[in-house]
């Protein structure tokens, strides 16, 4: 039987987006979330989880390019701007050649630890806020690390695809990423592969429902066109609700929230007899 995991990402982000994913997780096909540990409505929303939600999994969403850090910022002085916050997505490229490996480590280990201190135990699995912790050389390296030494599974980070193929798809979420920068970049991410600790990718990571302007005809499409082989299915998404004040993309969260709940998506999912499963049926014993 084919397996399905849809993960939606952010959590903890704002609280319109931590009731969205558990709406989506209980009245749709969600099994899945990653929580951004350093964001203020964290803590609530994962309390909430716990309470309402118990088989809804839930992983860490690393986040090196937003809110304030989980260590002290004076700790980790390369990873903050001068009022002691993540440097935000248009500001990155420049200060990330300046990132220290040691601070990478010790601030995704502090994210993971939050977690554990709040929920009292391990997160399902690693992913990350704009893929940062996986495309920076020194902090995947800090990610393989930590995920070998928490035992714990990550989201599949594909490097065999062509350059054209990684080119689209980081500029995606940094459309500020110079293309030459992208390719040197590449060899830098296979070498950090080569002398790591190997990865545990239980799932194959299918992005396409986080391009902009998604349908429900395109999460339709994307279920039926979803090559199953004998290694589950990863769907990235991003639910939220229209009328909150806290971002700017708010109906575009609202249109997959909607697509995520409606029939539609369950019956091709029954139809074509998937099981619906989250990062915890991968848990180490």
């Amino acid at each position: 039987m084919p397996q399905l995991i849809v993960n939606a990402d952010d959590f903890g982000y704002t609280p319109n987006i931590n009731s969205a994913i558990l709406e989506a997780h209980q009245k749709g096909i969600v099994t899945s979330t990653t929580v951004m540990v350093n964001m203020p409505y964290a803590a609530e929303g994962l309390e909430q989880a716990l309470q309402q939600a118990p088989q809804l999994g839930i992983g860490v969403h690393i986040n090196l390019t937003h809110g304030q850090p989980i260590m002290p910022a004076a700790e980790i002085p390369t990873l903050v701007d001068e009022n002691g916050l993540f440097f935000l997505p248009d500001k990155l490229i420049a200060a990330a050649n300046k990132f220290d490996g040691d601070e990478l480590y010790q601030e995704i280990a502090a994210q993971i630890e939050r977690f554990v201190n709040i929920t009292g135990r391990a997160p399902t699995h690693l992913d990350s806020h704009y893929h940062m912790a996986f495309i920076h050389p020194l902090a995947l390296e800090a990610t393989l690390a930590l995920a070998d030494e928490y035992q714990l599974p990550m989201r599949e980070n594909n490097l065999n695809v062509t350059d054209e193929e990684l080119i689209q798809g980081l500029q995606f979420f940094m459309p500020y990423m110079p293309t030459e920068f992208i390719l040197g970049l590449k060899q830098q991410l296979q070498a950090v592969y080569a002398k790591s600790p190997a990865p545990r990718y239980p799932a194959s990571f299918e992005n396409r429902y986080a391009a902009p302007n998604n349908t429900l005809g395109d999460l339709l499409n994307i279920l039926t066109d979803t090559v199953f082989t004998r290694r589950p299915v990863e769907i990235m998404c991003h639910p939220g609700r229209q009328d909150d004040p806290l971002i700017s993309n708010g109906e575009q969260k609202q249109r997959e929230l909607n697509a995520l709940m409606h029939p539609a998506s369950r019956e091709v999912i029954e139809r074509m007899n998937i099981e619906l499963i989250s990062f915890a049926a991968f848990a180490e014993n």
